[in-house]
């Protein structure tokens, strides 16, 4: 059997994974994100991509996308018995690993891995396996996401939890809410309120899948008992009435 290696292009307008299952790949996953973003939770742990950010994530991680929006770029994976050199610090350890490029080294690596997807309809292995090398040499462990602005976005996505307010979710951190829309603004670009308002989008979209569930039952579960308020809610997010995307 050859070594495992894989590279696929991303793009992809929006996502509502709200009951995704997570995934467990044998082998080492990674991304590049060119636009867009993503919230994935790898092994209990909620991770922001932007772009102009490699993940390389180690085998046999939990895998769960929670939400993307507009996202372009390349994913895929490999096996060590793959590379030409796999005694790299990065591949030592167990920990994901997320670093940002900026600039002119973001346009470098989105050339490279697109001249990469090129060799690898070729079949060109010595190519992709120089490339590879090249990109994991640049790679260093570390950089773990700030532990108030991870939790909170671990309490909105969790699964079956009614969204809350800000207040809410800043008392159950023990931070006031001026501090927790400062510190996931800071990290995710983000308001508090604006993960919070993708929740309830994301659940909504979900429930509303469903026939046999009200309205006013899907209301009360993304946080708005009021129905009026959660049907002009949705309407300005989407464009459309709760009823009217049930429809389409």
């Amino acid at each position: 059997m050859k070594p495992i290696f894989t590279l696929n292009k991303i793009h992809k307008a929006g996502y509502t994974p709200y009951n995704n299952k997570a995934q467990r790949f044998p082998v080492y996953a990674y991304c590049f994100f060119l636009e867009g973003e993503a919230l994935v939770e790898i092994e209990g742990q909620n991770l922001l991509i932007s772009p102009g950010q490699f993940v390389l994530i180690p085998p046999e991680q939990a895998i769960e996308i929670k939400y993307f929006d507009e996202c372009q770029g390349f994913d895929g994976c490999f096996a060590l018995e793959f590379l030409k050199d796999a005694s790299y610090s990065v591949l030592r350890t167990n920990s994901l690993v997320q670093q940002s490029f900026w600039f002119e080294d973001a346009v470098f690596m989105g050339s490279l891995l697109q001249r990469m997807r090129t060799a690898y309809e070729d079949k060109d292995r010595t190519f992709l396996q120089s490339a590879m090398d090249l990109i994991i040499g640049q790679l260093r462990p570390g950089g773990k996401v700030a532990v108030v602005s991870e939790r909170f976005l671990q309490l909105v996505f969790e699964k079956e939890s009614i969204p809350l307010s800000v207040a809410e979710y800043a008392s159950q951190l023990g931070v006031t809410p001026n501090y927790l829309n400062k510190t996931v603004k800071n990290r995710t670009r983000r308001t508090a309120i604006d993960w919070i308002e993708i929740a309830r989008l994301n659940i909504a979209k979900t429930l509303l899948k469903d026939p046999s569930i009200s309205i006013a039952d899907i209301s009360a579960r993304v946080g708005l008992p009021d129905q009026s308020y959660f049907s002009r809610f949705f309407k300005k997010k989407t464009g459309l009435t709760p009823s009217e995307f049930r429809n389409a």
